[in-house]
């Protein structure tokens, strides 16, 4: 398959007063044209700062570790200039961003918005630029488009809100579109509107996309690929499968152990699985495995920092239970 993007050894610090904190350390991935890639995990993980520096919307105070390498395309975009940022953003690049009450610009109607796209990335006119996006508009499923398009944000429900976020997303087909927590907030029905939707405009523009959640349900739905982040690293990646069926990583069969099991009968119901404690702050990661002060088989050796194994051809965990596999 055609590779759209590597991300090699990603590590973003930042300069604060508590001095360096590097809350993403050596993450690295890669996808395909027309691929999913799900990357979950708990709050704080580290999950939307790494979207973020893929088209690089880090804050002043951030900068990339000097080995740290992002490729779109065999570019590296790590090191554009903000010109040439501009010209990748919104047209090859999208991203449909976790809140959009606060994405979308109050002062201007929806229709404007999603016109700005078409204006500055294929120069068209005003008046064709709002009949592509009233077009986009129904495309998302949003009745009426014709009156949406004159509305503000704060006119439109939740769910409304986020189809015109994808609307803005795919408007000029991007080769890889970033979703960084698509149906927060969102109630069930929408939820699964929306994730149809997304699902059907992957397949119709054949959109590589990264699905940012700490919701398993959607990771199992939407995507081909898993990555499971904790304190800023990967402890466990490989498809869908191998994760929900076979996962390996303390971290991982904990999360997939605190999902409610609607096929159990009530007797047989017991508690929630609960992984004590939190994820540690950036500025204070444990030595060794990061997830040891939490971890329920953690021993003598996870003091060190344990390797990346293969546990399968794509299916590998950063874990010192697997030492003697193959070391990536």
């Amino acid at each position: 398959m055609e590779r759209i993007l590597e991300v090699d050894d990603l590590k973003i610090s930042f300069r604060t007063q508590l001095g360096k904190i590097t809350p993403v350390d050596g993450v690295s991935f890669g996808l395909s044209k027309g691929e999913t890639l799900g990357i979950v995990g708990e709050s704080g993980c580290g999950k939307t700062i790494t979207a973020f520096s893929i088209v690089r919307l880090l804050p002043k105070n951030a900068f990339l570790g000097d080995k740290t390498k992002i490729s779109f395309r065999g570019r590296d975009i790590s090191t554009l200039s903000k010109q040439e940022l501009q010209k990748i953003r919104g047209k090859s690049i999208s991203m449909v961003f976790q809140e959009p009450m606060t994405s979308l610009n109050p002062l201007y109607t929806i229709g404007w918005q999603i016109s700005e796209v078409y204006r500055l990335h294929e120069g068209l006119d005003e008046d064709d630029a709002m009949k592509r996006s009233i077009e986009m508009l129904r495309l998302v499923g949003i009745p009426e488009p014709q009156k949406r398009v004159k509305e503000f944000p704060h006119q439109l429900s939740g769910g409304m809100r986020q189809r015109v976020m994808i609307a803005m997303a795919l408007a000029c087909s991007p080769e890889l579109l970033i979703a960084d927590e698509p149906t927060t907030a969102l109630d069930v029905t929408i939820q699964a509107q929306v994730l149809e939707l997304m699902n059907e405009l992957k397949s119709k523009f054949d959109t590589a996309t990264i699905i940012i959640t700490h919701d398993l349900g959607v990771i199992a739905e939407m995507c081909d690929r898993v990555v499971v982040m904790y304190a800023g690293q990967i402890v466990e990646s490989g498809g869908v499968f191998d994760i929900f069926d076979k996962p390996v990583h303390p971290y991982t069969k904990g999360l997939i152990s605190s999902i409610p099991k609607i096929d159990v009968a009530k007797k047989d119901q017991k508690k929630l699985n609960v992984i004590n404690g939190y994820v540690p702050h950036p500025s204070n990661f444990p030595e060794g495995c990061r997830f040891r002060p939490r971890c329920p088989v953690a021993f003598e050796k996870c003091t060190q920092q344990p390797p990346v194994v293969q546990i399968e051809r794509q299916h590998s965990v950063r874990c010192w239970l697997f030492e003697g596999r193959d070391v990536l």
